[in-house]
């Protein structure tokens, strides 16, 4: 098999455990603060990986090696996405989170054609703009709230950092194994996340975090997040990033999009409509497309 079908099977599967993401801290989020859940996350995440080095199923070989990019790199993910992605949410309407949501392809193809040269053909916009009229469509009909012109802002910065964050690892896995970038992203995020929660609440930091512990539901999901998205997920993109275009990686975000919806409808019973199965199939036939006409990496 090659690197590229590598790559893609790579990201289709990180990108349905994402998908599951938001399901699972919906869970999360009902027993605890979202500062109390990131710092619970990462440090889980942080502990997952060093047992993965001790028991030696991966390598971390960083000496003498320059971390100030995969430093800069776990900066723009986990911290600052997570950061402004929570207060946007907090701030803004979820439809309008799914509309901005649906141009981080744009933006990601755009700056990889700045940085990298790596240029999308007539026929890849079509269908990353097929994928985006998909999730679209998604927003449509979705419970709103109240919008600020800060939250607005905040969800702009969130896909802002995610598309750098993609452009970087571009540039840095020819330096670092996927790996190593993915063990410096979350031991960034370990250290920002659980100061800050100290820095927020003080004291009330550890009593805080085990009550959350101590409720099943959140163990559930915790664990979830701190090790099939933080750990799994992140590897096999990290592992796909290092070896498709970001543009064609790109689209295959908006599978995301497409595994909330279907888990929202099978597990948690939301309605399903004709605009949804609509929105699904214009979101597979734009990420299919883009493979579809790409040229060998």
């Amino acid at each position: 098999m090659s690197e590229e079908k590598k790559g893609m099977i790579a990201a289709v599967c990180a990108n349905i455990i994402f998908g599951m993401s938001y399901l699972f801290t919906k869970m999360a989020l009902s027993g605890t603060e979202p500062v109390i859940l990131l710092s619970i996350r990462f440090t889980i995440t942080f502990i997952v990986l060093n047992l993965l080095i001790s028991v030696k199923l991966m390598k971390l070989e960083l000496k003498g090696k320059k971390l100030i990019g995969p430093i800069v790199l776990g900066i723009l993910q986990p911290v600052l996405y997570f950061l402004f992605e929570n207060y946007g949410l907090k701030y803004t309407t979820t439809t309008l989170a799914g509309i901005l949501s649906s141009t981080s392809p744009i933006l990601t193809a755009v700056l990889g054609a700045i940085f990298l040269g790596e240029k999308p053909n007539i026929k890849q916009w079509l269908c990353i703009g097929i994928s985006i009229v998909g999730v679209l469509l998604v927003s449509i009909g979705v419970s709103g709230g109240r919008t600020t012109v800060l939250g607005t802002i905040c969800l702009v910065l969130a896909y802002l950092s995610g598309a750098f964050y993609s452009i970087l690892i571009r540039r840095l896995s020819k330096r670092f194994s996927p790996f190593e970038l993915t063990y410096v992203m979350f031991l960034v995020g370990f250290l920002f996340f659980t100061a800050f929660a100290f820095i927020r609440y003080g004291a009330q930091t550890l009593p805080m975090m085990m009550t959350s512990l101590s409720q099943k539901s959140f163990v559930g999901a915790i664990l979830y997040l701190g090790i099939a998205c933080s750990v799994i997920a992140y590897l096999l993109g990290n592992y796909s990033l290092a070896r498709l275009p970001v543009a064609r990686n790109a689209t295959f975000n908006c599978i995301q999009t497409v595994v909330s919806v279907l888990s929202g409808v099978i597990i948690m019973h939301d309605p399903f409509s004709i605009t949804s199965g609509i929105a699904v199939i214009l979101i597979l036939l734009g990420v299919l497309g883009v493979n579809r006409f790409s040229t060998r990496v």
